[in-house]
């Protein structure tokens, strides 16, 4: 007979799986989050304006930077789509057999995605890269090259909730 996760044990308590999904993460927990999210978030301005006055070119206007914050939040988005999509898809199984319990289930898989992207050759992010035409490729400071971008992370964005 399976035991279900959310059923209460012989004592009559829930079981741990469905207390450890009621509780609120802690104060330190939070501060720590935040702490790590801001210190990302510092470094990548500093960098941005580290690399721009190793340039040595005089910057004349900031749209272009601008335009690549905002290709920035919409591939995050598309990241943070694409992982609840894939996620879903790839710990269904393991759940609902409770071959493992969903918390361990959804950090199991994150972290081998994490560790796909890390092991990675590159050779998806290349075969995206060659559909576009080189044209477009070597000027990607032109608008042309931004609407080329968006148009595919949004596109992506749409697939992923087309078929989740």
């Amino acid at each position: 007979m399976a035991i279900n996760a959310l059923s209460p044990d012989a004592t009559g308590r829930a079981s741990l799986s469905a207390t450890q999904f009621g509780r609120k993460p802690g104060r330190l927990t939070m501060v720590i989050f935040f702490a790590i999210l801001i210190a990302g978030l510092l470094f990548t301005g500093y960098s941005l304006k580290q690399d721009v006055d190793d340039m040595g070119t005089v910057v004349t206007t900031w749209t272009p930077f601008v335009l690549l914050g905002v290709a920035l939040l919409i591939a995050l988005a598309f990241e943070f789509v694409n992982g609840f999509h894939d996620t879903a898809n790839a710990v269904a199984t393991v759940i609902y057999t409770h071959s493992l319990p969903p918390g361990f289930a959804v950090v199991w898989s994150g972290f081998f995605n994490f560790l796909g992207v890390m092991l990675s050759s590159g050779a998806v992010a290349f075969g995206i890269i060659a559909l576009l035409p080189v044209e477009l490729i070597l000027q990607t400071g032109s608008s042309a090259g931004f609407a080329m971008i968006f148009a595919l992370l949004i596109a992506a964005i749409i697939w992923n909730l087309g078929t989740w």
